[in-house]
């Protein structure tokens, strides 16, 4: 059942979806149908689960926009146990706030449940029959016997084996090709037996996780550990974290076994000592074969079946353990898993044997013979650790593995774990302490509802004004839109070098390809082939040379996708290589920069220097990051059948911009191509100039063949061929007293700004103004570069350059604290300026409210019992590390660039009373169109439901701005309100003479009196824009000023790098927020991508092609549901309009609270430092961003580490 079937807006809502509209848990919208199905499912099989059985439920989905916390919430409020359930026991805390005042129709009654449509059952005769299908050039088998499944496996050897098709699925969507003839075994009755004997269980291949776990639950104690031959806890263990529930439902341990790829049960397997039973046709019994290093899944003979799995009861002194570490937790593969099988002998208590595995160090587990050898006959003493250790790195000291070093760390950690784990069972100790404290999420919110007056819909928090249509799945993105006749999909030909000479390019094969009518490339353009953000600088479709890896070179039309997908592999491209430059510190030592530089200037610094008591010199390097917005980059253009339009459907947040370049492309006016948007599922300043190519070549293609087209990339496509956030590096030089004072900073900025400048110009003066904005330093010189490298472009993300601001000098400040030996906030408070201090640029701070953020941060965090807490938990625990920090942040709202701040609206009034509104900017989750709306029902003093807001288009408001820069609100808030003045202040002679009259009436009388009821609103703000070139003499730099605070408690487990965010308290200074429900959850969502950027999301490129290594959601790892903050506060400044008197007094949001992630990495590099003082080092330590699982385990120390930094790292990571 799809999430159609759940509710709709027509026969109402169920409770789960009324709920995610009720309590704010969406944004952009793309996951959230998803979201309901998943929490209906969970409802529908477990009617009173805890809170561990949802946020487990939820492992399985991602979301780019809330940070969990407002879908979590939704879904407790919706759980059919009520408060007595999941939402009362496990400790919810009540937010601060009232319930949401806004009424939610709910007409779907939640017990009546919906029935699965009776035409599309299958009775029991159905079930037990085998059948065939056929069709598309595929044969699908589903038998239901082991008989007959022999059979069709002798008539068709070659034939792939179907269980959860888990794996199968990944492969065919990666190689767009998919096997010929497939045998669905799910059905096999034979193969989904599980029995237990004597011996141990027996599970059939064909069991899925699922089914294995609840036969495991209630057949043994997850808790026993006691040696009395119980298995189940560590099996438990290992099916836990295999997936996600939704994988686990569908895959299978046979499928899990005979995969070529390192999976978790393998490891286990061999560690127990497994047997796997086979059948083939024609053979009169089955034959076994043990799970053992030797195991080889490709040299099965290709007519047998696996049958089942034996796993084997453990004997008296016999103990397992199991372990994986991921490297986010949750739905996650393994960087490292473990087993260890220990047989005492039953006099002595040594080891009389013991098997040690490890799996995803190679391609394949390894049991560790050497750690056997060295093991056996030993006492259970310190001493086994030291040996067992040693034999460990000798095992895998010739290994071709990435991340060697640290991965040889994990298998020494699990076995130290495993070892502890035991002693504690024998009782030789009682040192507890070795993982991470286990919690659910909470959180709660602070703010202010103004009473209702019924003259404001602003300041309410009103659900988002879309919900209905994206909860029950009928909202409309561009893949939704429903196919045109005619319509052809285009798939996009790239590049597979990073740096080359294009020599020939063949499309023959493409072409007889099934399906295939024509192909684009740079011939077919009837325009200009160049385009750029501020002069053209990039080649749309490139003639003569490739850039970077994934460059789009030529596309394939098709009938459908599959066939374009599949056609475009068939194109022959011939390359002449050219050597790439990939990273910054390549990009200096081979001058490879681009022609842009800035700098600022104040003070004199080399007086600054020399009156210092102190200086400090040092670097601070922060990574790429990658959007991953949920819906990828869609686009689909139909050509008109005259006067040369076009109209188009795509997600971009500039459709000005993509309207100005395909009129360019095709040497046709602006004004005959429109551009509709009607939302974007997440763009994150990653659908503005990346856009391009995909509208560029669609219109071409479209253009071409005078057909619809439509383009919807693949993920990998998306990730490889756009920009990302620019890595950054700086070098820095400080001077300053012993009393904490700075004096002087010398900064020299380096960005990786890809293989063009772009957007790298504006990111750098923003991350350079970041770099500024905070602390009052007299003497301060700071220089920034561009480095050119063979990556895609790098581009606008969230934050625009400050983010890399704020951590830098965040880490610099860090950096001198622990110089000083000088507690960390009161340096900062040392140094930050106040009320009525001239910043950088020339601006007089007034109603400056950091240090009202900080001082609030501090109290709502109790930051001072805190510090204490932590202090005292480091000093009780060895293994166990916690670290708090605080982070304040400012933001500048609105452009340097004066001719940006502008905007346009249009508002219809019609003769019922509704009105529509149309205005320039993007809806893409951050509840512009909500606010819109509260904008224009307010103007003009009517109900909110009167208003409505169909789409932006280019028709409708030309020439707008790309929406962008948390500024969009104030922009296109000021034109919506402006149009609506206008039109009320047409009214105003119709209201004085018609004092009680109704807003209907009044409308009926504005039409007979031939007033227009239509209005373009226009706002721009400001009447100076910026030059850098004057420093504070330049002018205006921002239009406002937002503030922030964060304060984050975080425990690292020593022995492996992963880390839980425990607490993090957030007061954010919104003015009088338009609405703060939307507003909570854009400091939510922000503060989370943010600490994606910190600790998990590292982008790495293979140095021999240029690739990016993570080009998904899987191996690119974004925050899940189990990496959010445990408790998460967030409390919007009370009182802070002051003197901000700009649109209903409210203030931008969306980008700053990313910046406050940063307080994260400061208390990771606090229990860093903890952990390193256990082995004697002290003083300060540098912890790379993102501070990943290896980054941080590498850094905590310890004798393991430096044994291990002796071993040769042949395949090195090159981030980006």
């Amino acid at each position: 059942m799809w999430v159609e079937g759940v509710g709709s807006t027509r026969s109402g809502l169920h409770t789960v979806q009324s709920n995610l509209m009720k309590y704010h848990g969406l944004q952009c919208g793309f996951c959230t149908p998803g979201m309901v199905m998943t929490m209906y499912t969970l409802f529908r099989n477990n009617p009173q689960p805890s809170q561990q059985d949802l946020e487990r439920a939820l492992e399985g989905n991602l979301c780019r926009c809330t940070g969990y916390r407002p879908i979590l919430e939704a879904f407790k409020k919706s759980c059919p146990c009520g408060e007595s359930g999941c939402v009362k026991t496990e400790g919810a805390v009540e937010a601060s706030n009232p319930e949401p005042t806004t009424e939610v129709k709910v007409t779907k009654d939640a017990s009546q449940e919906v029935i699965f449509p009776s035409e599309l059952q299958t009775d029991t005769s159905y079930r037990q029959k085998s059948v065939k299908f056929t069709g598309g050039g595929l044969v699908w088998f589903r038998p239901t016997s082991l008989s007959d499944l022999l059979k069709i496996k002798a008539e068709n050897p070659q034939a792939v084996v179907v269980m959860g098709a888990q794996s199968i699925l990944g492969s065919n969507i990666r190689n767009n090709k998919t096997s010929p003839t497939l045998v669905s075994c799910i059905g096999v009755s034979e193969l989904k037996e599980i029995r237990q004997d004597d011996k141990g269980f027996v599970f059939g291949s064909a069991v899925t996780f699922s089914e294995m776990e609840q036969f495991l639950l209630s057949h043994g104690s997850p808790e026993k550990t006691d040696g009395d031959g119980d298995f189940v806890p560590a099996l438990l263990e290992g099916i836990r974290w295999i997936g996600a529930d939704q994988v686990r439902n569908v895959a299978t341990i046979g499928g899990h076994l005979m995969s070529t790829g390192p999976h978790d049960l393998q490891t286990f397997m061999m560690t127990c000592g497994a047997t796997l039973t086979f059948q083939s046709a024609g053979d009169q019994s089955p034959y076994s074969v043990s799970y053992t290093g030797d195991f080889d899944p490709g040299a099965v003979p290709p007519t047998s079946i696996l049958v089942s799995v034996r796993v084997p009861k453990l004997l008296q002194n016999e103990f397992l353990f199991y372990g994986k570490q991921p490297f986010r937790r949750g739905m996650d593969y393994a960087i490292v898993n473990a087993g260890l099988l220990v047989r005492l002998d039953d006099k002595s208590s040594r080891i009389k044997d013991l098997r040690f595995c490890v799996g995803n160090i190679e391609s394949k587990p390894r049991d560790l013979a050497k750690v056997a050898e060295v093991a056996k006959g030993s006492a259970i003493t310190d001493k086994l650790l030291d040996d067992t250790g040693a034999a460990i790195i000798e095992e895998f000291q010739n290994s071709n593995a990435k991340q060697l070093r640290y991965k040889i760390t994990l298998a020494s950690a699990f076995f130290f774990k495993f070892y502890k784990k035991l002693c504690k069972i024998l009782k030789l100790s009682d040192e507890v302490g070795f993982g991470l404290t286990p919690s659910v999420s909470m959180g709660t919110q602070v703010y202010d509802v103004p009473s209702t007056d019924g003259s404001h819909v602003v300041w309410k928090p009103v659900p988002h004004v879309s919900a209905k249509s994206i909860t029950t799945g009928e909202a409309v993105y561009v893949d939704d839109i429903p196919e045109y006749k005619n319509e052809l999909s285009l798939a996009l030909v790239s590049s597979t070098r990073a740096r080359a000479k294009i020599v020939s390019v063949d499309f023959s094969a493409a072409l007889a390809a099934p399906g295939v009518v024509d192909y684009v490339d740079y011939k077919d353009l009837p325009g200009n082939n160049m385009y750029g953000l501020i002069v053209p600088e990039i080649e749309l479709l490139p003639q003569s040379e490739v850039c970077h890896f994934g460059q789009p070179l030529a596309g394939i039309l098709a009938n459908t996708r599959e066939e374009a997908r599949a056609a475009a592999k068939l194109v022959k491209v011939e390359y002449q290589d050219l050597p790439p430059v990939f990273t910054i510190d390549d990009a200096i030592e081979k001058e490879s920069l681009l022609e842009y530089s800035n700098f600022t200037k104040r003070g004199n610094l080399e007086q600054g220097m020399a009156d210092s008591e102190l200086t400090l010199e040092g670097v601070v390097e922060s990574g790429a990051q990658e959007h991953l917005y949920l819906e990828p980059c869609s686009v689909l253009v139909v050509p008109k059948k005259e006067e040369k339009e076009i109209e188009m459907f795509t997600g971009t947040q500039d459709p000005a911009a993509i309207q100005r370049h395909v009129a360019e492309f095709l040497e046709i006016p602006s004004n005959r191509i429109n551009v509709r948007v009607k939302r974007i599922g997440g763009a994150f300043g990653g659908k503005s100039i990346d856009m391009v190519p995909a509208t560029g070549i669609t219109s071409v293609a479209a253009w071409k063949v005078n057909r619809p087209v439509r383009c919807i990339y693949q993920r990998d496509f998306d990730v490889r061929s756009t920009g990302k956030r620019h890595g950054a590096k700086t070098f820095y030089k400080a001077g300053f007293n012993k009393d904490g004072k700075i004096n002087a900073l010398s900064l020299k900025f380096y960005l990786n700004a890809g293989v063009v400048q772009c957007m790298s110009q504006m990111v750098l003066d923003a991350m350079m103004a970041g770099m500024a904005s905070i602390y009052n330093i007299p003497h301060y010189h700071s220089v920034g570069f561009l480095c050119k490298t063979n990556l895609p472009s790098s581009t606008a993300m969230r934050g625009f350059g400050m983010p890399q601001a704020h951590y830098t000098l965040q880490s610099i400040m860090f950096d001198i604290a622990k110089q000083l030996n000088m507690p960390l906030n009161r340096f900062r408070e040392v140094n930050t300026y106040q009320e009525g201090d001239t910043d950088m640029y020339g601006r007089v701070l007034t109603n400056f409210n950091l240090p009202r953020c900080w001082e609030d941060c501090k109290a709502q965090s109790n930051f001072d019992v805190l510090e204490k807490e932590v202090e005292k938990f480091n000093k009780d625990n060895k293994w166990i590390k916690r670290g708090v920090a605080m982070s304040p942040c400012i933001f500048f709202f609105g452009y340097p660039l004066l001719l940006m701040k502008q905007a346009g609206a249009m508002v219809n009034v019609y003769l019922d009373g509704s009105v529509l509104i149309s205005h320039g900017g993007i809806e893409m989750g951050q509840g512009l169109n909500t606010k819109m709306c509260q904008i224009a029902a307010t103007a003009l003093g009517v109900p909110l439901d009167l208003v409505h807001l169909c789409e932006t288009n280019t028709y409708s408001v030309p020439n707008s701005i790309e929406s962008g820069g948390s500024y969009v609100a104030d922009l296109n808030g000021g034109a919506v309100k402006n149009a609506c003045e206008i039109i009320k202040e047409r009214l105003k002679v119709l209201e004085e003479a018609m004092p009680t009259a109704s807003w209907n009436e009044l409308i009926q009388a504005a039409f007979f009196s031939r007033i227009s009821l239509s209005a373009t609103g226009f706002y721009k703000p400001g009447d100076r824009g910026y030059d850098f070139t004057k420093q504070e003499e330049g002018g205006e730099y921002c239009h406002y000023h937002g503030y922030g605070a964060a304060c984050s408690l975080v425990e690292v487990d020593v022995l492996t790098g992963e880390h839980q965010i425990l607490k993090t308290d957030i007061v954010y200074d919104v003015g009088k927020s338009l609405n703060p429900a939307i507003d909570i959850g854009q400091i939510e969502g922000g503060f989370v991508q943010g600490c994606g950027m910190m600790t998990s999301e590292q982008l790495t490129v293979n140095p021999e092609v240029g690739s990016l290594d993570a080009c998904g959601p899987i191996n690119y790892k974004i925050p899940g549901i189990k990496n959010i903050p445990k408790d998460f506060k967030v409390s919007l400044l009370k009182e802070a309009a002051g003197g901000h008197k700009e649109l209903y007094s409210s203030k931008g949001i969306g980008e700053p609270p990313l910046l406050l992630a940063v307080s994260v990495h400061l208390a990771l590099r606090e229990a860093v430092l903890a952990a390193r003082e256990v082995h004697g080092l002290s003083g300060n330590h540098r912890l790379e961003c993102p501070a990943t699982p290896e980054r941080i385990r590498m850094a905590c120390a310890g004798p393991i580490i430096e044994k291990c930094l002796a071993v040769e790292e042949k395949r090195k990571i090159v981030q980006v």
